[in-house]
């Protein structure tokens, strides 16, 4: 994980799942993060951000995202909203209890480790999908 600094902030950058520019500044970390949510470290937000088991958001049009990942019996959440128009801000991180594990958070799910295809798999699929298309409609290529 890169940092840099931004006058006298020190600013951490992380790359999500879901989103490439994802900043947390090491002030919102050490007075906030570190002190009401000791159970979990940076190395930790690194990780979930990179390799969640499930994004949401609460609706459609929102700019609150949800990293959720499982760490043996707990669920741990790191919420990231909007910086500017293409990065992003860890705001918070914590260790779901289970009296909000599901919550109206979980409208809408925007990745979802079991079921998420990537790139190139989504490409081959459509590829095939074209095949059955020209198959179907008998079009030659």
């Amino acid at each position: 994980m890169r940092y840099y600094y931004d006058g006298k902030a020190k600013v951490f950058k992380m790359r999500g799942r879901v989103h490439d520019k994802i900043i947390l500044y090491n002030v919102n970390y050490k007075k906030h993060i570190k002190i009401r949510h000791p159970e979990i470290d940076i190395s930790k937000i690194d990780e979930i951000l990179k390799e969640p088991d499930f994004v949401y958001k609460s609706s459609t049009n929102t700019k609150i995202y949800y990293y959720e990942k499982e760490y043996l019996d707990y669920t741990y959440r790191v919420v990231i909203g909007s910086f500017k128009k293409s990065t992003k801000e860890v705001i918070t991180a914590y260790k779901v209890n289970n009296k909000n594990k599901l919550t109206i958070k979980h409208a809408y799910c925007v990745y979802d480790k079991e079921t998420h295809l990537e790139f190139r798999a989504m490409k081959r699929e459509l590829y095939d999908d074209l095949d059955y298309y020209y198959k179907l409609f008998n079009i030659a290529e």
